[in-house]
């Protein structure tokens, strides 16, 4: 039976740079059998993609004051530098 996953635990299971696909699934399989929530969360998946998670950079959207468009570049260009740290900086593997 699949479990629900939150979103922060599906966005992190999906950033990992894993080496192989049968890792993801084995991860995914045992993040769900250790959960005891409505859900999985982060704190359930392997000791190794949490303490990976917790070293990355988390991007904060704070209003100080600035104009819409100085908001609106700070998101775009963080959308954008994570695609890019997930092509390993390769601009042409696209964005999908």
């Amino acid at each position: 039976m699949a479990r629900n996953w939150s979103e922060g635990a599906r966005a992190v299971l999906d950033a990992y740079p894993w080496k192989n696909p049968t890792d993801k699934a084995r991860a995914a399989r045992e993040a769900e059998l250790v959960s005891f929530g409505e859900a999985v969360e982060v704190a359930d998946l392997p000791l190794a993609v949490r303490r990976w998670a917790a070293k990355r950079p988390q991007p904060r959207y704070v209003w100080n004051g600035e104009s819409w468009r100085d908001l609106v570049g700070a998101f775009e260009k963080a959308i954008l530098e994570q695609v890019l740290e997930r092509a390993h900086g390769n601009i042409s593997a696209g964005i999908l």
